[in-house]
């Protein structure tokens, strides 16, 4: 099953209110990172996603740079340098972050101690089988 497929037969939350790929250089300078095809196929196509507990950070064309994936960005890249060169995407609560590079890989970032690890899974596969777990 494709993520595509999951999102359309199980009700998959998104938004309506998306911004176009003009503002995805705006973004990219705003979090001094890149950004990957998956993650900006993501946040063009659906802008965040959510689905029973589990809701990702995402852009809008409401908030745009005060969106939840470019602001926690932002206050990870100045507390952490660990995280610089990564993009918040989810915060499973207690300092536990899954954060995505320019190439689509998905890391974990701990703050209690500061550590990063890489999950070796790409942001599609990663939505997917956190969708699938619930």
């Amino acid at each position: 099953m494709t993520l595509k497929d999951f999102i359309n037969a199980n009700g998959v939350q998104f938004t309506y209110n998306r911004v176009d790929k003009d503002f995805l250089p705006v973004m990219e300078k705003l979090i001094e990172t890149k950004t990957g095809e998956q993650l900006r196929n993501y946040i063009l196509s659906y802008g965040y996603l959510g689905y029973k507990y589990i809701e990702f950070y995402g852009v809008n064309n409401i908030q745009e740079e005060k969106s939840d994936m470019i602001v926690n960005t932002v206050f990870l890249h100045s507390t952490y340098e660990a995280t610089k060169g990564l993009i918040a995407f989810e915060d499973w609560g207690d300092g536990d972050y899954y954060l995505v590079d320019e190439n689509d890989m998905m890391y974990r970032f701990l703050i209690d101690d500061e550590s990063l690890e890489a999950k070796n899974i790409k942001l599609e596969d990663y939505i997917l089988e956190r969708f699938m777990s619930v």
